[in-house]
């Protein structure tokens, strides 16, 4: 009898993750062998897949060709803002939720607007930069420099700057990981910072010596999920393409000034009809993902900053 119930639970378990499992197997696992499969194939959706082996990586990997110097000024900007993005995720985040950790009626609302930006689609919120950094003589930047007696400049445009108003864009995404962190910061007990307090610790040594090191796991957490998602840097990158007027005309910019991985693969995948090349580069982000994910967890670990049992 009392197999039987503890088997009918056991149904019952399955029954509530099945939905979890099915989703799983139909949207991930399985369009994640298929993609495996199409990286060592060339298709274009209407004929059928023809085998090619590491054509489509090497053709990637050789600066030689149009499609590796692409995929290199797509990674260095990726790798640009990914690297600042989560510079300023971490140093500002931190800074934001230290000072708006306590509770008060004026903290709850500078974390409501600071949060709010968050809220806002990415790609709307990159075709308001149109204004601000367009192309125009009337763009607001522009006009800056108009009255210092400096030339306009195509900031989106134009390479090596494109990729740095990405990074200035990931400002309005610093509401999340101030939650993030203040959340963490709440778990250490305040016995902690009163007692520090009473030896005379400051407001900045209390976060430097006794916050940080005690929310190590949250700022490793946060770190991993800041390159992961600049890695997959797609939104910002096509909104600011639409946002720069008649240079909109150019797709990922003259030079490739606005070129991202996730970018460069969407246009070989739906504009170009390159599944093949596409599904490779999708490979290759994965791959160099998991690298920097894994190298810096075992650097962590080597230092013994952040241990786990």
């Amino acid at each position: 009898m009392k197999k039987s119930g503890l088997a009918r639970k056991a149904r019952i378990g399955w029954v509530f993750v099945s939905p979890w499992i099915i989703g799983f197997l139909l949207l991930t696992l399985i369009p994640l062998l298929v993609s495996l499969y199409m990286a060592f194939h060339e298709w274009d959706m209407f004929s059928d897949p023809v085998f090619v082996g590491l054509k489509n990586f090497k053709r990637l990997l050789d600066t030689s060709t149009i499609e590796g110097q692409t995929f290199f000024a797509a990674l260095s900007n990726t790798l640009i803002y990914t690297f600042f993005t989560a510079i300023i995720n971490i140093v500002v985040g931190i800074a934001i939720a230290w000072a708006v950790a306590r509770s008060s009626v004026i903290n709850t609302i500078m974390r409501s607007v600071i949060y709010l930006p968050c809220m806002l689609i990415g790609i709307a919120f990159s075709m308001m930069m149109g204004p601000i950094f367009g192309s125009s003589d009337y763009a607001f930047v522009n006009q800056i420099l108009h009255m210092l007696g400096l030339p306009p400049q195509e900031w989106l445009f134009t390479h090596g700057q494109g990729v740095w108003v990405m990074v200035f864009m990931s400002f309005w995404g610093i509401g999340g990981a101030m939650i993030v962190f203040i959340a963490g910061i709440k778990t250490v007990d305040s016995a902690v910072y009163d007692a520090a307090s009473i030896d005379g610790a400051s407001n900045f040594k209390l976060l430097t010596r006794i916050c940080v090191p005690i929310i190590s796991p949250v700022i490793i957490y946060q770190t991993i999920m800041s390159i992961i998602f600049g890695m997959q840097v797609f939104d910002i990158a096509v909104g600011l393409s639409s946002a720069g007027g008649t240079g909109s005309g150019f797709g990922m910019g003259i030079d490739n000034s606005l070129a991202t991985l996730v970018f460069y693969l969407y246009n070989k995948g739906f504009r170009d009809f390159e599944m093949g090349m596409a599904s490779a580069i999708g490979w290759l982000i994965f791959l160099l993902t998991s690298i920097v994910s894994v190298g810096l967890f075992a650097f962590v670990r080597k230092t013994g900053y952040f241990k786990v049992d």
